[in-house]
């Protein structure tokens, strides 16, 4: 996968998680390239993956941007530390959407169907819907292949304060650009009340929930047990210092 970077938004406070999340990466996308954006330095890292440091007294929009100035790729795969892979990622296929993607005047492709009914199909191969203009969440902050000069226009435009702004926000600030996407989907199986499964680079939408809401992050697992609980095991991770929902 020339010219793609997976930039992982995360935060010292989640180290716990990152063995998990890059260890599944390491078994299921091995060949993806790496940069985390966290708010100071860690041994606790795989080597593989660049860590771009940003100052946490300054606003969250502006730690984003300074942070993507160091990603030379011309395309990011938005990431956070829960969205964890529990199968294989279908690379010939996302490598086909990164071409797509880059011969279009789309900004993005979202790698799953997530609070978007309908849309046209444009591709059906691929499996490649537009996201309706006057969707909830033409924007959304889920892994999504995006021309990483649009989604730094996008972040300059309306300034987001927080992760949780960016969602809430985010849509409005598109239509106004005339920012436009995609996201894909080839039948899958729903997955709570927003999101669905996704063939193509199937992960978990949040493997924690909890921290926008007011509370500490806790395990998701009522919408994946069956994938978190042999996780649990493999990583050495007890599940009861967070806590499940």
């Amino acid at each position: 996968m020339e010219d793609v970077r997976v930039t992982t938004w995360s935060h010292s406070t989640y180290k716990d998680i990152w063995p998990m999340y890059y260890g599944q990466f390491k078994k299921y996308a091995p060949d993806l390239k790496h940069a985390i954006f966290i708010e100071k330095s860690s041994d606790e890292l795989p080597e593989y993956c660049a860590q771009i440091i940003n100052n946490e007294k300054d606003p969250y929009s502006q730690r984003f941007l300074e942070s993507l100035k160091q990603v030379e790729e011309q395309n990011i795969i938005y990431m956070q530390e829960d969205f964890v892979l529990y199968s294989g990622v279908q690379i010939d296929w996302l490598r086909n959407i990164k071409d797509f993607l880059n011969n279009s005047d789309y900004s993005f492709v979202r790698l799953i169907k997530s609070g978007v009914e309908g849309g046209a199909l444009l591709d059906e191969e691929l499996g490649i819907w537009e996201v309706p203009r006057g969707c909830q969440y033409l924007f959304s902050a889920n892994a999504t292949i995006w021309k990483k000069s649009d989604f730094v226009k996008l972040y300059k435009f309306f300034k987001p304060g927080s992760l949780l702004d960016s969602e809430l926000y985010g849509s409005d600030a598109s239509r106004a650009l005339g920012i436009k996407g995609c996201y894909i989907y080839k039948g899958e199986p729903k997955r709570g009340d927003l999101h669905y499964d996704s063939t193509l680079f199937p992960y978990m939408s949040s493997a924690l929930t909890g921290y926008p809401l007011g509370g500490p992050s806790r395990w998701l697992m009522k919408h994946y047990e069956q994938e978190l609980q042999p996780l649990f095991e493999t990583y050495n991770i007890d599940p009861a210092i967070r806590g499940t929902i």
